[in-house]
């Protein structure tokens, strides 16, 4: 079970690097999901599930809406 929280945390780190490192809108939103998932599965794993639930739900609608705009916004010419 450490192995698995260790793992978690080690996900969550390097979906954050990979949020803060690529520019395309593309990549940024996988790396958010990565951590999103890393990040609720650590809540799992502490006990408090309908929380992890709550966020993730939360944070995939964000990420979401935020991708959609910035897609839009790379694809619009003017």
């Amino acid at each position: 079970m450490t192995y698995f929280v260790l793992f978690l945390g080690l996900c969550f780190v390097l979906g954050s690097l990979a949020v803060a490192s690529n520019p395309s809108p593309y990549y940024g939103v996988v790396g958010l999901v990565l951590t999103s998932v890393a990040g609720c599965g650590w809540l799992v794993s502490l006990g408090v599930s309908f929380m992890s639930l709550v966020l993730f739900m939360v944070y995939l609608g964000g990420m979401l809406v935020v991708f959609v705009y910035s897609v839009s916004l790379a694809a619009d010419p003017f």
